[in-house]
């Protein structure tokens, strides 16, 4: 793994590397249709590695518009995997035999960190269709030697949990909501099971989900980081700081969001190439997410460099007439007014007139609390102070510690769910 976060991380690179690195960037702009556009030969030649962040970004809308553009010519494709479609389009990515190997050898190294053992049974419960986290998990688990029972996500969750009984099955992989919506379960179904670990990808992990979990079965999450673009790329060990990056394929750039040249700093949007890979060719891709890397030693002892996710670049609550709150300011008063940031959803509602937006927290009920929490949200963001004070915006909070969240088909919460007036 190269980190690339100054300058001087660029002109510092090992000869040896830059040699490699070329060498790759000549294959791509040859073979690559995407890339055979948008880089010349000229660019590479001219451009050294000291250089290699004024190659131009490569953007999530670029694959959404052209998959197959991505892939080198002559390569042998031997699997498609899909984001879930958040931007009504889905992501394809493809993947040859030796990607998929490269994938497992990673993730094999990420839920060793977590401490899994051969010995133990673990439960997949993530999907096992277009998304590819379930099937890698799978390779990933006969790897270590683990009896691995991939129940995806057909079962209720009354099945979940009688299976999980059955096979007595002591670590489980899921998505966190999932994890708590089990847990909760459980106990109100007085249903003791042993479940030592529980493995979490897919969103971010709250305090509210660890505390959950843990003080119903008395188990630890582990958060697995990575994206269907890129597979896995870190995982937390048991002092549950940060994300150790286990991808040896990966040069990860860290870049102004406002500008996307070198942040200088160990803070900023992640801009990732996975070095080596065949099948779906990424050059700066810009990920979306706002993260921030330390190369301190962790307390286990180990000098990989850590990854903290911060947020997402492009995550907006959009409202009437083109109105938008960025989700990073909401939780930021969230975390500021309660001193975290509880389970949550937010509905939004617009028409032609104006825009409801009804923020659901799974916290106690108190009147005084939501009159306040009304009061100062309605100033987080210019556009959405002028719409309320419009009369173009209403703004509501309910607040409830028994709320059922509305689920996806991969088993993660909606933070947003836009809907129509009187849905």
């Amino acid at each position: 793994m190269i980190l690339l976060s100054n300058l001087q991380d660029y002109k510092n690179l090992e000869p040896s590397f830059k040699n490699v690195l070329m060498d790759y960037l000549q294959f791509v702009i040859k073979n690559v249709p995407f890339y055979s556009k948008t880089l010349k030969q000229k660019d590479i030649e001219q451009i050294s590695t000291e250089e290699f962040f004024h190659l131009p970004i490569t953007y999530d809308q670029d694959l959404l518009e052209n998959p197959l553009s991505f892939i080198p010519r002559n390569t042998k494709i031997v699997q498609l995997s899909s984001s879930g479609g958040t931007y009504d389009k889905r992501k394809i990515i493809f993947r040859t035999n030796g990607d998929i190997r490269r994938s497992i050898k990673t993730g094999v190294k990420m839920f060793l960190c977590g401490g899994l053992k051969s010995k133990d049974r673990i439960a997949i419960l993530q999907p096992f269709d277009l998304w590819n986290i379930g099937h890698l998990a799978l390779m990933i688990f006969r790897q270590i030697g683990v009896l691995s029972v991939p129940m995806g996500l057909s079962l209720s969750d009354k099945g979940i949990l009688d299976f999980l009984k059955f096979i007595k099955c002591n670590v489980i992989y899921s998505t966190p909501s999932k994890a708590s919506v089990l847990a909760e379960l459980s106990k109100k179904r007085n249903q003791k099971l042993k479940i030592e670990k529980i493995f979490c990808a897919g969103e971010p992990i709250l305090a509210i989900y660890r505390d959950t979990i843990k003080g119903i079965w008395g188990s630890e999450i582990y958060g697995i980081y990575g994206s269907e673009e890129t597979d896995g790329i870190g995982a937390e060990c048991e002092y549950h700081c940060g994300y150790h990056i286990f991808d040896d394929d990966l040069i990860i750039e860290i870049l102004n969001p406002n500008t996307l040249m070198p942040a200088n700093d160990n803070k900023g949007a992640l801009v990732i190439t996975k070095f080596n890979y065949k099948g779906t060719v990424l050059i700066r891709y810009l990920l979306g997410d706002l993260v921030e890397i330390t190369t301190k030693t962790c307390q286990c002892g180990s000098k990989i460099p850590r990854i903290f996710p911060r947020g997402r670049v492009k995550e907006v609550i959009w409202l009437y007439d083109g109105r938008k709150i960025t989700l990073s300011a909401f939780e930021n008063t969230l975390e500021k007014v309660l001193g975290y940031v509880p389970e949550y959803q937010i509905l939004v509602e617009n028409n032609q007139k104006g825009s409801a937006l009804l923020i659901k927290l799974k916290i106690k009920s108190d009147k005084v609390l939501r009159e306040k929490l009304t009061k100062i949200f309605s100033r987080i963001s210019q556009d959405l102070e002028e719409g309320i004070n419009k009369g173009e915006i209403e703004l509501s909070f309910q607040l409830d510690e028994k709320f059922t969240f509305e689920l996806t088909d991969r088993g993660k919460i909606p933070k947003i769910i836009y809907r129509k007036i009187n849905e």
